[in-house]
């Protein structure tokens, strides 16, 4: 087991999954085991004409929020990210990263995300307009390039130049999106050649994958989890050399699962947003902790209703009473 308080697991930024509703949900579930308290958040898209609204930064609002949140834009458009970044420090924010890593061919085909790495040029451009004027502190998300791993070496030179909080690496290239394995032997061949902080993301889903990324580069010390822990929310705690018995993990998923819901409807969101909410994590969970068949159950329902009640006979409880008190280890 991996019990070095030096490694911090930071919750990975996954656009229209790991929203406030989804933190806190971990968090009501998870947080005395004090695992995981810190999170990127998904992106907000820097906005025409830096008119930010407040239905923007919905999801940043701190009364949201029981997690520490580090916020994430995606944009290029350097007259557009001051007014965001001014936005974000009047809600208390001292810092801000880049998405240099989204793989998404409609973000990419615009040269944003994982699309702007073949343009070392434009990320110089942006950082040089924004960094003298932001009230926030700059960090990077990137991949090892959209086309071509070849195009990181170029946008390192690029990135040292300038006094960046730290940057956060996925070792993959865009046009992956999430296929094949994550490029260890790439990751190795650029970490000598940066002089921030390294922040590692991608394909860390059981303690055995994080003992061997650990063993390799035992110098990185904060690690993000993404769809690892959207399949194991137990991961973290694992990842700590928290063991919980077979009754403990079931209660505990239980408890999730009643607070994924309870968080997803005080949102405010759309009965069928909703319910589309559950039917995903659903899809993603995996692990002895899931009833045998449940997805194949979920997937047909039409209604929370359906849902309170056939999710409920699959976990063997009422899902909209009070919640389960937290087993302590």
């Amino acid at each position: 087991m991996i019990a070095e308080k030096a490694v911090e697991w930071i919750l990975a930024p996954m656009d229209g999954v790991t929203d406030f509703p989804y933190r806190n949900a971990w968090m009501e579930t998870f947080q005395s085991y004090s695992c995981m308290h810190k999170a990127v958040s998904p992106f907000v898209t820097l906005v025409p004409g830096g008119k930010v609204r407040s239905s923007h930064l919905r999801d940043l609002f701190p009364a949201n929020n029981k997690m520490e949140i580090e916020p994430q834009i995606l944009g290029n458009e350097e007259d557009w990210f001051l007014p965001m970044a001014e936005a974000l420090r009047d809600l208390g924010y001292a810092s801000v990263n880049w998405n240099l890593g989204c793989p998404v061919r409609q973000v990419a085909h615009k040269q944003r995300g994982s699309g702007l790495l073949p343009y070392p040029e434009r990320i110089a451009s942006f950082l040089d307009r924004v960094l003298p004027a932001s009230p926030l502190a700059l960090s990077v998300k990137i991949r090892l390039g959209y086309r071509s791993a070849r195009e990181i070496y170029p946008v390192m030179e690029v990135l040292n130049s300038y006094p960046l909080k730290y940057v956060a690496i996925h070792p993959r290239i865009g046009v992956q999106l999430y296929g094949g394995q994550a490029d260890w032997d790439g990751l190795e061949s650029i970490l000598p050649l940066m002089k921030h902080p390294c922040v590692y993301s991608g394909d860390i889903d059981s303690v055995g994958r994080a003992e061997c990324f650990r063993r390799r580069f035992p110098g990185i010390r904060e690690i993000m989890l993404g769809r690892g822990v959207i399949a194991d929310p137990f991961l973290p705690c694992r990842l700590a050399g928290i063991s919980f018995s077979a009754e403990d993990e079931k209660l505990l998923f239980r408890c999730f699962v009643r607070a994924l819901l309870r968080q997803y409807r005080r949102a405010g969101l759309p009965e069928q947003t909703v319910l589309q909410r559950q039917k995903l994590f659903w899809s993603k969970f995996a692990g002895t902790f899931v009833p045998e068949g449940a997805f194949e159950q979920i997937k047909r329902l039409s209604s929370v209703q359906e849902y309170v009640r056939v999710c409920g006979a699959l976990l063997g409880c009422d899902l909209e009473s009070a919640i389960d008190e937290i087993p302590k280890t």
